[in-house]
């Protein structure tokens, strides 16, 4: 083992990965322990090495902006022959994810930490920084002499009010945190770091996260679409009731929805750890307003989310599986979004997935890509390919041929969409066996117009 980095003593290590090592080290100096986390040298001067030094110089530019109580803070980033480091503020507590493992943690104490973790983003947030990869990993909790001091770290994926470190569109983090809207744009905002808390939140007090999936496309469709896993009454011992609803509000779909700020979050969490405290009226109700049954009134904020435009097909298959109501619900047209290429592909490859077994779902998964593509936008031609080819699966040719109508006026191209493997089959299949497509309609296809 090393026994200098840079100018710092080394005096054990920490902890390892596949990016580096984190060594305990000291300023001979002034005599200050610190954090020092490296970069393998075998991986300096290939691809991953380049961005991991990227990720370094954005950690430290991020939390170098930063001095706060419940921010973990950078103190020096340099080099050492080939060997990359970071140093920063040693913390000798644990991480939030081995106390979530030891489920040690009462609610009490949850809320508390949670609420300084809000209080270190309202900092960040200030100064124009969204963390981007809030989860229990890299929240460091120290108690000291019966109370606890959480503090954020690890702000390698975090995007600077200046844009020069990160790319539109682009979706980085850890998907089970991620927030609706930065999954469906790659836009992340203020509002995206407090629905990773609420997660944070929900799992810490269920010991569950609130969203599954049994692949990347799967939870990826459950975040943006689904409410999340109820919390049961019985979570809440020692601490107030509406707890519930501000985990409720934390998750909100619309991060209109979830609180003004990091710091209005704070002062609520800190709250709720007294039995006695009741949110107020219109919190509770913006948090529960998705849960209202027949008779209910939504409030006027709730009303503000923003709904997908299913077609018509979707709607009448919707209808035979009971959920009518919700299918012929006319919703507003979204606001037309960045696109993020990389989670439409995610999202595709498992409608691919799907769409023998569960047509259906398959559907919803295409049609979100498709509604979250501005109109002004180029599509994917892999949507329209397996739109199409879902509605054949399906047996609905009148909305099939609705949808390459639609794809011909949006200009999406018949040559790319004949690359979609599915759709490719199915034209052939039917040309073959099937002929349940006009002939002009499946010659039409079949080359590339």
């Amino acid at each position: 083992m090393r026994t200098h980095i840079g100018k710092f003593e080394i005096l054990r290590l920490l902890g390892q990965g596949a990016m580096g090592e984190v060594y305990l080290g000291r300023d001979p100096g002034i005599g200050r322990e610190v954090a020092i986390k490296t970069i393998r040298p075998s991986l300096v001067g290939e691809t991953a090495g380049v961005d991991l030094r990227d990720r370094f110089a954005r950690e430290a530019k991020a939390a170098g902006l930063l001095h706060h109580p419940n921010v973990v803070t950078v103190f020096e980033f340099g080099t050492d022959g080939d060997l990359l480091y970071l140093v920063m503020e040693y913390v000798p507590g644990e991480d939030l994810a081995t106390l979530f493992n030891r489920d040690e943690l009462t609610p009490s104490d949850l809320l508390e930490i949670l609420a300084q973790v809000c209080e270190g983003l309202a900092q960040a947030h200030k100064h124009g920084i969204i963390h981007r990869d809030v989860k229990p990993s890299n929240v460091m909790v120290l108690r000291e002499e019966g109370s606890l001091h959480a503090k954020i770290m690890d702000f390698g994926v975090a995007k600077l009010s200046e844009g020069d470190l990160t790319q539109t569109g682009q979706v980085v983090g850890t998907l089970a945190y991620m927030a609706p809207e930065y999954l469906r744009t790659g836009h992340a905002e203020p509002a995206s770091d407090l629905f990773s808390v609420g997660v944070m939140l929900h799992e810490g007090l269920s010991g569950e996260k609130p969203f599954r999936g049994g692949t990347t496309g799967a939870m990826v469709y459950t975040i943006i679409h689904d409410e999340p896993r109820p919390l049961e009454d019985t979570v809440f011992e020692g601490v107030s009731p509406s707890v519930k609803a501000l985990a409720c509000r934390l998750l909100a779909k619309d991060p209109g929805v979830r609180f003004s700020g990091a710091a209005e979050a704070a002062r609520a969490l800190r709250a709720a750890k007294n039995p006695t405290w009741v949110a107020p009226l219109d919190d509770a109700t913006v948090a529960l307003a998705g849960k209202t049954g027949r008779g209910d009134h939504p409030s006027e904020t709730a009303t503000r989310r923003r709904s997908l435009r299913w077609p018509l097909g979707l709607a009448l298959a919707l209808l035979a599986a009971g959920g009518g109501w919700w299918a012929l619900r006319r919703p507003r047209k979204p606001e037309a979004p960045v696109v993020s290429p990389h989670m439409n592909d995610v999202v595709l490859e498992e409608a691919a997935r799907q769409m023998d077994a569960k047509p259906e779902h398959a559907l919803k998964l295409v049609q979100e890509v498709i509604d979250a593509t501005p109109d002004n936008a180029p599509m994917d031609p892999d949507a329209y390919a397996l739109k199409m080819a879902i509605y054949y699966r399906m047996g609905l040719m009148e909305m099939l041929e609705a949808t390459a109508q639609e794809a011909w006026d949006r200009k999406v191209s018949g040559a790319e969409m004949l690359k979609n493997a599915r759709f490719k089959a199915m034209l052939e299949k039917d040309k073959m066996h099937g002929k349940k497509l006009s002939p002009e309609l499946r010659d039409r296809l079949l080359k590339g117009l």
